[in-house]
């Protein structure tokens, strides 16, 4: 017999049974979306929940420390330890702004994560599964008593919808624990170049003491220091094709007098592989002369050697270009 509808606007379609194929359908997708809901964190605490009574339980344990308030934390000893050593340190920098990247990606799927867990909640808390109507298909019924869905279509409806938000919920489960990794990953990198940077206070405080701030000379405007520094490397390893040092409207210390990039190709092309060779000969003569010339870092090929860090080259972040990323110059810096 064909169910019988009103002709009122407003009217519902009698009940009918759900074929029993879409609603194990449905059941499996209700199933999956339940156990996606689940926070790690929630269900390891609940039996301990049940166990205990009340007025005898435990403390709550102390939420954890989100990335950001992390990332606030080490970003605070790290602008202690700049305003210490007087000048900016690079490789910390360059650590900071990955982890900051790391952590506003890793909130942005947080907040993704959370809305699609709140769908897939609403789904499956719809009245089908009983026989019921999901309330966000009301607009459905309320066009003509003559089109109203089929009871059967609409839970078949919400079964596929029910898939195809577990589906992304599963997808972005995953990215949300890879991008965690990522995040932790590099807030390891801070705090390991804030701690390593802090042993070497007494190191940095010497050289410091040793090589008093100069200004920069008129003409050159580079300081003294800097202009012994260039003349050496470029009587030792020159010509070169150019020597970039004194430059507004940059950061580091380009303006400040206290830099050279000593550029060994044109027109942000890779230099020649004779020429790289050139490069790490120069980088690592200032390195070898550091403690006599007062110089503070070399950059080289993406990579950085700081006198007051204590440790060897370390990797940074990738800047976008080759002359940016440093594959074009050495980058001498002095005290």
């Amino acid at each position: 017999m064909e169910p019988s509808y009103s002709t009122r606007r407003d009217s519902v379609p009698q009940r009918r049974c759900v074929p029993a194929g879409r609603r194990r359908t449905a059941t499996v997708a209700l199933i999956v979306a339940v156990g996606l809901l689940v926070a790690p964190s929630t269900a390891s605490a609940a039996p301990a929940a049940r166990s205990a009574p009340a007025a005898q339980s435990a403390p709550a344990a102390p939420l954890p420390t989100s990335p950001q308030d992390k990332l606030a934390k080490l970003e605070a000893r790290a602008a202690k330890l700049s305003k210490q050593y007087r000048g900016g340190l690079v490789q910390l920098d360059e650590a900071k702004g990955g982890a900051k990247s790391a952590t506003q990606r890793l909130e942005k799927l947080n907040r993704r994560l959370d809305k699609v867990r709140a769908q897939v909640a609403r789904l499956a808390a719809s009245q089908y599964m009983d026989g019921g109507l999901d309330p966000a298909l009301t607009p459905l019924l309320a066009d003509d008593g003559d089109a109203v869905l089929d009871k059967a279509v609409i839970a078949e409806h919400l079964a596929r919808s029910t898939r195809e938000q577990v589906t992304e919920l599963e997808a972005l489960k995953k990215r949300q624990e890879t991008a965690h990794r990522l995040a932790q990953q590099r807030l390891d990198k801070v705090r390991d170049e804030v701690e390593e940077l802090e042993k070497q206070r007494d190191k940095v405080e010497r050289l410091m003491d040793k090589f008093r701030p100069q200004s920069p000379t008129s003409g050159d405007s580079i300081t003294p220091r800097m202009q012994t520094v260039r003349d050496e490397i470029d009587r030792r390893f020159g010509p070169f094709v150019t020597i970039g040092c004194w430059r507004a409207g940059v950061g580091g210390e380009h303006p400040l007098g206290r830099a050279c990039d000593f550029m060994l190709s044109t027109g942000g092309a890779m230099p020649s592989a004779e020429n790289v060779e050139l490069g790490w000969a120069i980088a690592n003569w200032a390195r070898a002369n550091a403690d006599r010339l007062g110089i503070m870092y070399i950059i080289y090929r993406q990579q950085i050697w700081d006198i007051r860090s204590g440790g060897g080259w370390e990797m940074m972040e990738d800047r976008g270009s080759i002359t940016a990323n440093h594959y074009d110059h050495p980058h001498i810096s002095v005290f």
